[in-house]
């Protein structure tokens, strides 16, 4: 059995996860997402990470596929974020659980008096058991405008430091890290990693088709969250219950152990 501690949890979810083939939302994954948390709530403090936005924008400009231009991906993320967090508003009030919205820039990060209040909203969520449901702000951070994240891979990874989170999951469309492109019959999926060398740093591939970050850029999370001291799960969010086992010390997924 794992060794896993988890009182203040960080669950990123991308997109690869939330959408189908064609980059739609799928309703059905998010409300499953939403009754495994709310099942392992009870005493503990967690905080989502979201993608999902610009999918939901390309839905509703009836977009066929993901477009290509800086400006339109900011439109569809500006019209998606309103309807990913209307969903998950409408899901986790069937469980009377208080959701918050953040939206951050890397600026708000980087300044110490902004991140300053940044964990003190945090912080007062959590004790209020609120849970706070964080995305970068597409709009006007994507690369070309200034400083990102770059995806929210990242991002995650620096939230789970900054706030000392015990665990991180990352949930992908993926069974964890496998040892070569997981389409090969004979890739071979890494269960655990306790320490991130070159080899473990060697393995992923590029871009997915909807979101920014491969697998590369989820090793890159999972060395910073380590590295801080935060447990760190990648797993496929679109498994039955993923959730649950992972929190339930179930052999799932590919564990990165932090450095001690």
């Amino acid at each position: 059995m794992r060794n896993i501690k988890a009182k203040r949890i960080v669950i990123k979810i991308g997109t690869n996860t939330l959408t189908d083939k064609a980059g739609f939302l799928d309703l059905r994954i998010i409300r499953n997402l939403v009754k495994q948390i709310a099942q392992i709530k009870n005493g503990k403090d967690i905080i989502i990470i979201t993608s999902g936005a610009i999918g939901a924008g390309m839905r509703e400009l009836d977009l066929k596929q993901k477009p290509s231009d800086v400006v339109m991906k900011q439109v569809c993320a500006g019209i998606g974020q309103n309807i990913l967090m209307a969903n998950y508003y409408s899901f986790f009030r069937k469980y009377r659980i208080k959701i918050a919205q953040i939206l951050l820039t890397y600026n708000d990060l980087s300044d110490k008096e902004t991140y300053k209040n940044l964990y003190n909203s945090l912080d007062r969520m959590l004790q209020l058991n609120v849970i706070p449901i964080i995305n970068e702000n597409d709009p006007i951070s994507i690369n070309e405008i200034g400083p990102s994240f770059g995806d929210n891979d990242n991002l995650s990874a620096l939230i789970a430091s900054k706030i000392k989170a015990d665990l991180l999951i990352i949930l992908t469309n993926v069974d964890g890290l496998f040892d070569r492109n997981p389409e090969d019959k004979s890739a071979v999926l890494i269960k655990e990693v306790k320490i991130i060398n070159k080899r473990i740093e060697s393995f992923g591939s590029g871009s997915s088709n909807l979101g920014i970050g491969g697998m590369k850029t989820k090793i890159k999370a999972a060395k910073m969250g380590t590295e801080a001291g935060v447990t760190v799960v990648i797993a496929n969010g679109k498994k039955d219950n993923i959730l649950l086992k992972v929190l339930n010390k179930e052999d799932v997924g590919t564990i990165f152990y932090p450095k001690k």
